[in-house]
């Protein structure tokens, strides 16, 4: 591989993707093996390239390509695939539903060699078959044969996993007397069907129910009898008078992590689990708020099997603010203030 002047490339092979930025998009100009053109030149030059890299088939270094897809393979275990990206980007993609798990020290200590970097998403976050788990990035573009066995070295599997979820049959009880009576259209069912589907699990059992005590009690009794592994019970979380959720699920036995959870949107939720049954009450918010809510954080990393403690659900503050969260704000005018004249 050599470097020569755009002008100069003319019908010869490009040994590596060239980026092309504009405030509407960031893709790929032209991709590693095209053969450049004349009118090639005039648009390498107007994304800034005068310069390019052109392969010329006598050099013994390893190149990004090469390397993220390298890397890839020696992290990635049964829980993931290896998908090649652009620009020398290796990805790691789900290859079934499941939470994240990540060895943040030893994913740290990757990251130092500064050469290759390890990009994840977040700590038990979970994902659908064929979603991405981590990226593979190459700062430079190429580097030599000694120092990637060196960063081989530090390369293997454990560094990030994906769980698969424990349980998959889903139990749903939606409360609410003017659903229960048809003056109000039930919009839970749908959302929470996306969601099973997504991360691969069912449901085994629905019913509505007004807001009284014993019939939602009596509705999760027989979710769990219809072979429900993980209950989610939808609405009436909050502080009316005739909200009854949270004292349904305390009083039929259900032992009670956390009533209300730092995260937005959905905060009026409730983790318990009852008999060894993951029972989760979300608020109303979700139906809003439904591309992404405390069932895509909590619910599935309590049928995953790993329940939270009341401490670490309270450490969730941090980044509890989620993107799909934009209420809003009303402006308040900022009050005028005058200089006396002394």
């Amino acid at each position: 591989m050599k470097k020569i002047p755009t002008e100069m490339s003319i019908g010869m092979i490009l040994a590596y993707d060239t980026t092309l930025v504009t405030p509407r998009e960031s893709s790929t100009l032209l991709k590693r093996g095209h053969k450049i053109s004349s009118k090639d030149v005039s648009r390498l030059k107007n994304s800034g390239v005068y310069e390019v890299w052109i392969d010329d088939g006598s050099d013994d270094r390893v190149y990004e390509w090469d390397i993220s897809h390298r890397i890839a393979e020696r992290i990635a275990d049964e829980s993931m695939k290896v998908v090649t990206g652009n620009h020398g980007i290796s990805f790691l993609v789900a290859a079934t539903p499941g939470i994240i798990l990540v060895n943040k020290k030893r994913l740290s200590k990757f990251n130092l060699n500064q050469n290759v970097l390890v990009i994840t998403r977040n700590q038990f976050m979970a994902v659908g078959a064929g979603e991405i788990v981590a990226a593979i990035d190459v700062i430079p573009l190429s580097i030599s044969k000694k120092d990637m066995s060196a960063i081989e070295e530090l390369a293997s599997k454990g560094i990030i996993s994906v769980v698969p979820f424990k349980y998959s049959k889903v139990g749903l009880v939606v409360t609410g007397t003017e659903i229960f009576e048809k003056r109000k259209e039930d919009k839970y069912y749908e959302i929470v069907k996306k969601k099973c589907k997504r991360y691969g699990w069912r449901i085994v059992y629905k019913e509505i129910v007004p807001d009284d005590e014993k019939i939602q009690s009596e509705a999760i009794m027989n979710a769990k009898l219809a072979g429900a592994e993980g209950i989610i019970v939808t609405g009436g979380m909050s502080v009316d008078p005739t909200d009854k959720t949270p004292a349904t699920i305390r009083n039929i036995g259900a032992r009670v992590i956390s009533y209300g959870i730092p995260m937005k949107p959905t905060t009026m939720s409730i983790v318990s689990v009852w008999k060894g049954t993951p029972l989760f009450g979300i608020s109303a918010g979700g139906i809003h708020y439904s591309d992404f809510n405390s069932i895509d954080v909590l619910f599935t990393r309590l049928m995953s099997g790993l329940v939270p403690t009341r401490k670490e659900i309270a450490e969730m503050g941090v980044g509890g603010m989620f993107w799909s969260y934009n209420p809003r704000i009303e402006s308040i005018p900022s009050k005028k203030t005058h200089n006396k004249i002394r």
